[in-house]
Formats: structure tokens, sequence, C-alpha cells
């Protein structure tokens, strides 16, 4: 299914204040094609549906539009409490990755599973580290 990138899309990009063209946020959704595929997939698969019973979906649309989740998630990971109490690991932390990646990953999924592509600035994932 081919995606075209809408117009609420380009002036959220004008918002971030940064002056990205429709190629530059095609080349950051392509990028982040590339980044999930080498930290992402193997858990969440390229359907985004996740490994049966142990990976949750990435098809949510309420997580696909939570800024501020997608960005803790990515930097922080994520955990559950466990049945016997403590807490379960569901997702390692990914802040070994670049500012740009975590963008570029958020821009992809979002892009790829959510309603429209959500972009965030390198800014904002600094501030969240």
């Amino acid at each position: 299914m081919k995606r075209t990138l809408s117009i609420g899309t380009l002036f959220a990009t004008l918002a971030l204040g940064a002056v990205a063209s429709e190629q530059e946020t095609r080349h950051l959704i392509g990028f982040g094609a590339l980044t999930f595929a080498d930290n992402c997939m193997k858990c969440h698969k390229i359907d985004g549906y996740g490994e049966e019973a142990l990976y949750p979906s990435l098809r949510d649309p309420a997580l696909l539009a939570n800024k501020p989740l997608l960005i803790d998630t990515l930097l922080h990971g994520r955990s559950a409490p466990r049945r016997n109490g403590g807490e379960e690991d569901l997702m390692p932390a990914l802040e070994f990755l670049t500012d740009r990646e975590i963008s570029a990953i958020i821009a992809f999924i979002t892009n790829t599973w959510g309603d429209e592509v959500l972009l965030v600035s390198e800014e904002e994932i600094k501030a969240a580290r």
C-alpha cells in the first residue's frame, strides 16, 4: 500500500521548528525501516504484530499516537508486573541508539501502522534521555 504524506504532517514538521521537506521525511522513514529491521524486527516481526503471546503488537492506534510514550519506551524500555511480584522486562531499553535513529523508528512505525507520520525532533529525544 502506497502512503502519501498529508498536509497536516507537513505542517507538523514546520511546527517542530525544522523545515523538513517531504523528501526529507521520506528519507527519515526509510532510515527508520532499516533501523527497525536491525533493532526491532526480531521481536515485533516485519508486520508489526509481534511474536505471538511474547511481544506486543505495534498496530495499536493509541500507542502510535502517543509521542511521549513512544519516546520513553524506546529510550527506557518497558516492563509489567509479574504474577508473583516484581517486574518483568517486556522490552529492553534502546538508549544506545542515536537521537536520529529513535526519531526514524518512530517515523517508520507511525507511517507504516499508524494514522499518520509522527515526527519527533532530535531535541525532544535528547530532552527525554
